[in-house]
This record gives C-alpha cells, structure tokens and sequence, in this order.
C-alpha cells in the first residue's frame, strides 16, 4: 500500500514507515501469474524511487528470519534503488527476527528497532516529547 503515497505527491503523508513488507512485486512467480505487468508496476513501490515521492523520508524494518518467498528479496532490491537514487532512508534489519518480530520476538533487538521506528514518526511528523517522557 505504500504506492499508494509514493505515486503521487500527497499532503497527508510526509514519510512513510514499512514493515517486512513487499516493496517489490514485479519479480514473485504468484503475482506475476495473476497480474498484468502494468498492475505489478502500479503497485511495486520500487517503482516510484525516482517519482513525487522521492525526496519522502523512508523507514525500512526487515526480518531475517521472514519465512514468506520473496519478501526480503523484494526489500533487498527497494533498498538498494533507494540507495542508488540517494534517497532518504532508514534501514534497519533484525538478523534473527520472524514475520511480526516487532510482536512475537521480545528481544533487544526488536526494542530497538521498534524505538527507531518512533522516533522516525516522531521526527518526521513534528511531534515533541513533554518533559515527563510522554508525546505530545
């Protein structure tokens, strides 16, 4: 769905934060077998790396351990145009983390990357902390 904000310039998103998602869908065996290659680029946000969207801060969560074909090979390449089209993204890879690692591995990992993920939202959305800790 982050197409969706990335082909075309859009006031309501200023950045845009993934999850072990498909970033990448021109090259899976079951979307390429359903799917037009027309719908497949329409909907690849690897597609719209050099679009409106492109100076939009991007925030990358990868599991190592994702057990759904394709996905961190979908991830690998979006990162690595990303990279290429010097665009402003934040990656980060949990080595040992499952699908849902943000909520099935509680490890110092996950926290972390959980507590960058926040502060991505909170930098890029304008949101302060109070002095007691909490956003406001």
């Amino acid at each position: 769905m982050l197409s969706v904000a990335m082909r075309q310039q859009t006031s309501f998103a200023r950045c845009l934060l993934a999850f072990y998602a498909y970033l990448d869908i021109q090259q899976l065996p079951t979307h390429i077998e359903h799917e037009t290659a027309e719908f497949l680029k329409m909907y690849s946000p690897i597609s719209y790396l050099d679009g409106n969207a492109s100076n939009m801060p991007l925030f990358v969560a990868r599991a190592g351990q994702d057990e759904i074909p394709g996905i961190n090979d979908s991830m690998d390449r979006f990162v690595a145009g990303a990279v290429a089209a010097n665009l402003p993204l934040t990656f980060m890879n949990h080595p040992a983390g499952e699908r849902g690692f943000d909520n099935q591995n509680d490890d110092d990992r996950s926290r972390e990357i959980i507590r960058a993920a926040l502060d991505f939202l909170r930098t890029h959305l304008g949101v302060t902390r109070n002095p007691a800790g909490d956003a406001g």
